[in-house]
This record gives structure tokens, C-alpha cells and sequence, in this order.
């Protein structure tokens, strides 16, 4: 949600006011003091610094992480602010200047029922006047704007541009050869061609919040590329999500309905649906573990022997050190053809992946991701006479720069690598870009 210029300065002075009965308690230790100090001369970007550098030693401490809270949101970072503020208060249920910055956090996220909930519960205690003046002038900002029943969106738009090695995932050779058959030519769309690039990706997300935790959601994302060479197929990919998520007992859960086609050079190819649930738990204050498990249907459009269904069963890790994230994740999974007369579609498959982000200052972001996959079939290929054997090997860096809310310059480099004992599904790929996303 924009802040206008006017309740910029009102969240800047409510920052001031949340502080001043926590200036008037036992003295903290020096560097809390410190940090106190700067959010009180609303010098939010130093406060941040201060506060990042005590993360790995403070986080979990309930001062720390409203203090640290305070920070994050004077500097845009208003999602690790209610992460730390959810875990202040869980700490410290009866603080009523953590709950009144959660709740502003809440708002200015857009998640307007969770706001309207915590304030709604401060606004039936004893406050001091200035403080219950402004619980009431937000709950009225709540009541004047549209129903939070009807839900709220969140959207993007992104365009970009570069350079693919090998956009169709074709072989390097101009001839194959197959026991039946023997030499054959392959097509040029088979085969590795280079080229420049043109995407252009949008997503619109509908979410309606229940509460604080719980909330359906709907998303549609199209990815439409264009090249400029002949022999390689332009490509659109579109999504359609339906899901809720909710919390329970300490577990997070989610549950949600997909569908993704795929269209080459503008005909249908593939469709691609099925179900995916999550759960997790934490288990520290900066670790959390979780289960994915998808169900899904893969058909093509004229290659009905290569039906099948699909099912993947991913465990994952992740954990918070100072302002970067790690999640490791390890993947199991297994493809049955349709078709009756062969398995050779069939396989079992097991996979490792990692993955960092890094806020390397209030604007710059980067991600690093690590794949490995490897899988035998299940019968030997009825034209290559063989047991096809794959590994797959992927890595991916981007780095982005958030000039605003709504604005990001994004760049990413990646490459992959398929090794397999059969020729034909043998390949390389190395792509690079550049785009910008308006956020909306």
C-alpha cells in the first residue's frame, strides 16, 4: 500500500511515540540503547545497520525484535518487520506498543483484516490518549476504504531482453544414430541454435485475508518470448492458481489447485495441472522446516505417448542468518506413462537443491539457486533400444535493484546442463538478461 507524503509523517511519528514508554523502562544493554537512540532520531537507515549487525546474537529477544521491527519498517522492509513483531509478541502477549506496531505494519502491507483485528483489541484497553487517538484515526482509515471482505491485489508487469544458447534444448549434432533406423538427420528445431531474446511476463494475484494468518488466493502469470532466430520457437507459458494457506497449532498449511499450459510458435503443447499442499513448522526463531507434496497430470497436445502422471515429494529447510536466507531442499519423485505397452516414460528420481538470498543493502537483492537431478527409467527406449539414464545439473544468479515500491531493475545469469547415455536428450544452455518490473 502507497503512503502519501501526510501519513508518511504519521507512521515516522508513531515510530517516535511506540518509543517513549520503552525509553522510560530499565536501561537496555549499550547496543539496544544505541539502536533506541537512532530510532529515535528517526535516522532509520543506521538504525538498520545497527540493527542487522545484532541479528544473529538478539534475534529471538522480544525488545530486540520489536526494536529491530521499528527499523525494518523505517526503511521499506515491512515484511521482516511483522515477522519479527509476530515473534515479539508471541514472547510478550500483554505488550501494547508491540501489538500497536504490528498492527500499523499490518496496514501498511494492505493485510487490512489482521490490522483491523489488533487494533480493533487495542482500541478495548487503557491507552494513553495520543496512542488511542491514533488506533482510532486507523481503524476509521480501515472502515472508510473498501471492505477488506472483498479481498485486495497485488500485480506485477516485467519486460526483458537477452541471450539463450540453446532456447529449444537441442543437440549439438546434425545426426543421430538409431539402431532401427540408423543415421537420421534431425530437424533444425532439434538441434543447439543461439539466440537473442524478448519476454514479456505479468502476474495478477487476488488474495482475501480471513485473518492474520489465513488468507484464499487466486493468481494468473503469462510469460510470452519471442527470438530472432527462425529455427527456434517462440514460447508462451501461462498459470492459473487457486489455493489457501493457513496456520494451525504452529504449523503452516497450504493447499492449492494448478493449471499451466504451454504453447509453442502459437500452437498448444503441453498442459500441465495437478494439486500441490505444503506443511511446515519452525523450529528455532530463524528456522523452519517444511514438506511439498504435488499430484500432477502431464498431457501433450499430439506426442500422446510421453502422457504421464507426476508425483513429487519435496523436503525443505530453510534458515535466517543476519540478512540472508538459506533454504536447502531435497527431492524425491516419480513419473508413470500412460501408455500401456511400455514404461519407458516411467522413472524414479531423487534431487538436491540450495538456494541463498542476500540483501546486500536497503536496494540491492541477490539470489543464488543450485540444482541437481538424476533419474534411471523404468524399460529401455523402443527406439534407441536402451535404458535412457539422465542427470541434470542447474545454476542460477540474480541480482535486482529496487529503486521504489514499484519499481525493479532486475539481471540474471544462468546455465544447465543435461547428461544422458542416449544422444538425442543430451544438452547445454546458458542464458543472460536484463528487465525491469513495475509492481501495481
Amino acid at each position: 500500500m502507497t503512503l502519501t507524503h501526510l501519513q508518511h509523517r504519521v507512521v515516522c511519528w508513531f515510530a517516535l511515540l511506540m518509543l517513549l514508554p520503552a525509553m522510560a523502562r530499565a536501561s537496555a544493554p549499550e547496543s539496544l540503547a544505541k539502536l533506541e537512540a537512532l530510532l529515535k532520531q528517526q535516522d532509520y537507515r543506521a538504525a538498520w545497520l545497527q540493527a542487522t549487525e545484532l541479528l544473529t546474537s538478539q534475534e529471538g529477544e522480544p525488545r530486540f525484535d520489536y526494536l529491530y521491527a521499528l527499523a525494518a519498517r523505517g526503511t521499506g522492509h515491512l515484511h521482516q518487520a511483522v515477522f519479527a513483531l509476530e515473534r515479539a509478541l508471541q514472547s510478550d502477549p500483554q505488550s501494547l506498543d508491540i501489538r500497536l506496531a504490528l498492527a500499523v505494519s499490518y496496514f501498511e502491507l494492505g493485510n487490512l483484516p489482521a490490522a483491523q483485528r489488533e487494533l480493533q483489541q487495542l482500541d478495548k484497553t487503557a491507552l494513553p490518549e495520543d496512542a488511542s487517538r491514533l488506533v482510532r484515526n486507523y481503524l476509521q482509515r480501515i472502515n472508510s476504504q473498501q471492505d477488506p471482505s472483498q479481498g485486495y491485489w497485488q500485480n506485477w508487469l516485467q519486460i526483458s531482453a537477452g541471450n539463450d544458447s540453446n532456447p529449444n534444448s537441442g543437440v549439438d549434432d546434425e545426426f543421430v544414430l538409431i539402431p532401427l533406423l540408423g543415421q537420421v538427420r534431425l530437424f533444425e528445431q532439434s538441434r543447439e541454435h543461439s539466440s537473442s531474446f524478448n519476454e514479456l511476463q505479468a502476474q495478477l494475484n487476488w488474495i482475501l485475508p480471513r485473518d492474520q494468518h489465513s488468507a484464499f488466493y487466486l493468481s494468473a502469470a503469462l510469460l510470452h518470448g519471442t527470438y530472432s532466430e527462425d529455427d527456434v520457437f517462440s514460447r508462451t507459458y501461462a498459470s492459473a492458481v487457486a489455493g489457501y494457506q493457513t496456520r494451525w497449532q504452529g504449523y503452516r498449511l497450504l493447499a492449492e489447485l494448478f493449471y499451466r499450459p504451454i504453447r509453442l510458435d502459437g500452437d498448444s503443447y503441453l498442459d500441465y495441472q495437478g494439486i500441490k499442499t505444503t506443511i511446515s513448522r519452525p523450529i528455532s526463531a530463524t528456522t523452519e522446516l517444511g514438506l511439498d507434496l504435488t499430484y500432477a497430470r502431464q498431457s501433450y497436445t499430439t506426442l500422446l505417448a510421453l502422457d504421464k502422471t507426476h508425483l513429487l515429494a519435496e523436503s525443505w529447510l530453510t534458515t535466517r542468518s543476519g540478512n540472508a536466507e538459506h533454504k536447502f531442499h531435497l527431492r524425491w519423485g516419480m513419473d508413470n506413462s500412460d501408455t500401456r505397452r511400455t514404461d519407458f516414460n516411467s522413472r524414479d528420481y531423487l534431487g538436491l537443491g540450495y538456494r541463498w538470498q542476500q540483501m546486500l543493502s536497503d536496494q540491492w537483492l541477490s539470489n543464488l539457486s543450485l540444482d541437481y537431478l538424476s533419474g534411471a527409467y523404468d524399460e529401455p527406449h523402443p527406439l534407441f533400444a536402451e535404458l535412457r539414464d539422465d542427470s541434470y545439473y542447474k545454476a542460477e544468479l540474480e541480482l535486482s535493484y529496487t529503486f521504489n515500491k514499484q519499481w525493479r531493475l532486475l539481471a540474471n545469469i544462468s546455465h544447465l546442463r543435461n547428461d544422458s547415455n542416449i544422444a538425442i536428450y543430451q544438452y547445454r544452455r546458458s542464458r543472460g538478461g536484463i528487465g525491469v518490473r513495475y509492481a501495481f
